[in-house]
């Protein structure tokens, strides 16, 4: 997937330009809000815009060919995630086994996108056997998410990669 990332270097602090330019609502509200920003900056305030047009998610797999063990784990951005063989809690981590790698599949993306500390991190979805596991933010930063095979069985583990930055822009508001 392509994204745009858009860098805004101020010499407001955070708080500060968070009182001239809200960006919590989301969506239009927020696009409203930035436009007003831009409209707003006094010649004597500087602000740099760089816009990344292109930016590339960096994406990982997660290949089930057969059942993993009881407690065999990996790791996914310093958080561990288990296999149980049932009653697993998906939102600690936990995904349950399953000789059936679809559905084994399928549980192991379904805690990847329970556990609290992955949100807004990564995401994941599961087709037939395989989890693709997707950093939120696009560019290079992605790559460097930790996707390692601690010691599941019947799973492979290919990490992080393809994040890419795209094409920069950087439009002088001083």
């Amino acid at each position: 997937m392509s994204l745009q990332t858009i860098t805004i270097n101020t010499s407001l602090s955070a708080d500060g330009f968070k009182s001239v330019c809200d960006l919590a609502p989301g969506g239009l509200p927020a696009v409203v809000n930035l436009s007003n920003y831009f409209a707003s900056v006094p010649d004597q305030q500087p602000a740099l815009l760089t816009v990344n047009v292109g930016a590339v998610q960096a994406s990982g797999t997660i290949t089930s060919t057969g059942t993993a063990a009881n407690n065999e784990t990996m790791r996914l951005a310093n958080v561990v995630i288990t296999a149980k063989t049932s009653g697993a809690v998906a939102a600690d981590g936990q995904f349950n086994i399953s000789a059936t790698p679809a559905t084994q599949a399928a549980s192991i993306a379904a805690a990847i996108n329970a556990v609290p500390a992955l949100s807004g991190v990564v995401t994941a979805s599961a087709v037939a056997g395989v989890v693709t596991v997707t950093s939120v933010v696009p560019g290079i930063v992605g790559n460097a998410i930790e996707c390692i095979d601690v010691n599941l069985a019947n799973v492979t583990v290919v990490g992080m990669s393809g994040g890419s930055a795209g094409t920069t822009y950087t439009l002088d508001l001083r």
